[in-house]
């Protein structure tokens, strides 16, 4: 069967990321100082939005032991949405390279977002680029399935220059053995404090003087919690 190549939008970013863990006072803080120098992200408004992703590894967890063990180079692949409904979702391949960060998106439609949630990743193989040829042949050699379901809740602040952008995530939550990204009734387990905040900030070659002083106010904690890593604990019993 000829497969025919799909519209694609693909999305390529390249930029330093650091993150830390801040508590409520200067979660409060930040909002009010940030809303002030940057500008709020569109998607969600100034109350922000939820995230949903749905992670995928090997069948051997290559991409777990690299972040457990603190790799130079660590990769993660996943698939997002903002909101059950979505009717197209984000395919992304995430790389870590020396505290640098590469993250290339694909916005896919609903129903390939589905059919890679099965394991069927020749749906990829629709959308001409070599982001999704490179995911294709490393999800279908080293046997690549989802592993969990991650959603909390984000603000999001932008600058255009040097590719600024800082987020501030909370509520962060998982589902075990679930991966149904678009569901809407989902028992979540709580990943962390509801008053501690992962803050993320996220530019290319210089951070804005004035960001730099806003943040020298607040008590910033290195190596809060990940993601992907707090989703899958459930593995600590057997490797560490």
């Amino acid at each position: 069967m000829t497969l025919q190549t799909k519209t694609i939008t693909k999305l390529a970013v390249a930029r330093k990321e650091l993150k830390y863990l801040i508590s409520l006072p200067d979660r409060i803080y930040l909002l009010d100082a940030l809303n002030q120098i940057l500008t709020p992200d569109a998607y969600g408004g100034y109350n922000g939005y939820t995230v949903r992703s749905v992670y995928f590894d090997s069948i051997t967890n290559d991409d777990y032991h690299d972040k457990k063990e603190h790799a130079d180079e660590k990769k993660r692949i996943r698939v997002r949405v903002y909101h059950p409904n979505d009717e197209k979702a984000k395919f992304e391949l995430k790389l870590k390279s020396f505290g640098r960060e590469i993250k290339e998106s694909l916005v896919i439609s609903r129903s390939d977002a589905q059919q890679l949630l099965k394991k069927n990743y020749s749906v990829l193989l629709a959308y001409d680029n070599h982001t999704a040829r490179y995911a294709y042949d490393l999800m279908t050699t080293r046997l690549y399935r989802p592993v969990s379901l991650v959603e909390y809740d984000r603000r999001a602040y932008t600058h255009p220059h040097f590719n600024t952008r800082i987020t501030m995530d909370n509520n962060l939550r998982y589902c075990d053995f679930c991966y149904d990204l678009f569901s809407k009734n989902l028992n979540f387990k709580t990943a962390m404090p509801k008053d501690q905040t992962i803050l993320e900030i996220k530019y290319d070659r210089f951070l804005f003087k004035q960001i730099q002083d806003v943040l020298a106010n607040c008590d910033l904690f290195q190596s809060p919690p990940s993601k992907f890593g707090t989703s899958r604990s459930i593995l600590e019993q057997y490797y560490y």
